[in-house]
């Protein structure tokens, strides 16, 4: 099977710095090609965590998860700006340009974000009889509007309007929709305007754990040089610094852990982003407090095995829905400490694996903490529950098995319908 994936933002092999971390679409590459299949995936050459541009150019290359073909735009400084949306429409533009030079693919499934590229993956698919899934990973646009005060969102609906649209036509005409929570694919189908019917389907993040064996001696010598104590109870937060995350009420925790003289809690930050600076300059009296900046996959699978608490602190009606940093916790026993309402906090609670703290709320963030950490047992208990769950529904060895089975029976049952 020839497979086409087509998503930006996410890290790149051989080009990144350090050992990049591989999400969905990089894990799902390798694991196609390990199946036989060959792999062509569709990226921008900008970096969308660093802001920076990885060539000046439009590039390809091979690894061992197939072909990536980086397509070059203008890139942007701020997630949300002018200029982002230009890159977004230039990769876009590049791609329908390019495409039909390439050999036709027997699938494709393209991520949405972004809404250009998605709406050019199905104009591609259906002037060339090829069938297109989506892969549902943020409510977008819909978070465009949501990010407006709410006497203005009826002005973000007129602004973004094309692109609404956009969506709307890309959602009705792909041949099935992917949803990373129940919630996601519900919405997406509502876009469309349809029932659910057999190409579509809920198909977690998941996350594939890395082996004990890839940390070393020389990950030890890094973590210490940042200032992590390995002996010490680690809060740990691993993401990006965008307008839906709020580390405030985790730096107020801090703030109230040093106060209180519990010097062996420590609150390590791992990523960067828009809102860096600010929270850096917040936490400049906090001994206690430790940005990483962005790491590589050694580093997180030090953190992972080393943390006693992961953090999810989002903004109040944040609409992630199941996020990826939350299995990424489960997967080592980790229990959980978030502030998302919805899907997220449900599983938490029905499993009993963490606890939800109002959002913006530094004192129910720190109480959440003192609880997982002063109730003899309650640490160990959530974080065994987490694991299990994992184990049964989200280890990505699985997710993923399931992600390619799910394109190969499209792909043949299109060739079936499509002599």
């Amino acid at each position: 099977m020839n497979c086409w994936l087509i998503t930006v933002g996410e890290p790149l092999p051989m080009v990144d710095p350090g050992n990049p971390r591989l999400l969905r679409t990089g894990t799902l590459a390798r694991r196609l090609s390990e199946r036989g299949n060959s792999v062509l995936w569709w990226t921008s050459t900008f970096d969308h965590y660093r802001k920076v541009h990885r060539a000046e150019a439009d590039q390809s290359f091979a690894w061992e998860g197939g072909k990536i073909r980086m397509l070059h735009s203008v890139g942007y400084k701020r997630n949300v700006s002018l200029r982002r949306f230009i890159e977004h429409a230039g990769v876009a533009r590049k791609f329908a340009e390019q495409a039909p030079a390439e050999d036709r693919p027997d699938i494709i499934l393209a991520s949405l974000p972004t809404v250009e590229l998605a709406r050019e993956a199905v104009r591609f698919g259906q002037q060339h009889g090829v069938p297109v899934l989506l892969d549902l990973r943020d409510l977008w646009p819909d978070l465009l509007i949501d990010v407006a005060p709410p006497r203005l969102r009826w002005l973000s609906r007129w602004l973004f309007r094309g692109m609404l649209a956009d969506t709307h036509r890309a959602m009705a005409a792909a041949d099935g929709l992917v949803g990373i929570s129940e919630g996601y694919l519900a919405w997406g189908l509502q876009y469309a305007g349809r029932s659910r019917r057999h190409p579509d389907a809920m198909i977690p993040l998941g996350y594939v754990a890395p082996s004990a064996s890839q940390t070393s001696g020389e990950t030890d010598r890094r973590m210490l040089a940042l200032g992590i104590d390995p002996n010490g109870v680690l809060c740990w937060y691993v993401g990006s610094f965008g307008r839906q995350y709020d580390l405030d009420p985790v730096l107020g925790a801090a703030r109230a852990f040093q106060a209180a003289g519990r010097n062996n809690v420590q609150f390590v930050i791992s990523g960067d982003g828009e809102r860096g600076s600010r929270w850096r300059a917040e936490a400049q009296d906090l001994r206690n407090v430790v940005f990483t900046g962005w790491i590589g996959a050694d580093e997180i699978n030090w953190l992972r095995t080393h943390a006693a608490i992961g953090l999810q602190p989002y903004v109040a009606g944040a609409p992630q829905g199941l996020a990826n940093k939350l299995f990424e916790y489960l997967s080592a026993g980790i229990p959980v400490v978030s502030s998302l309402a919805g899907e997220n906090q449900a599983l938490i609670t029905d499993h009993n694996c963490g606890l939800t703290y109002r959002a913006g709320d530094a004192i129910d963030c720190a109480r959440c903490i003192r609880q997982l950490l002063d109730v003899p047992g309650m640490r160990k208990r959530m974080g065994d529950n987490g694991k299990r769950l994992f184990d049964q529904k989200y280890d990505g060895r699985a997710v993923f098995e399931t992600l390619v089975e799910h394109l190969e029976t499209v792909a043949c049952r299109h060739v079936q319908l499509n002599p």
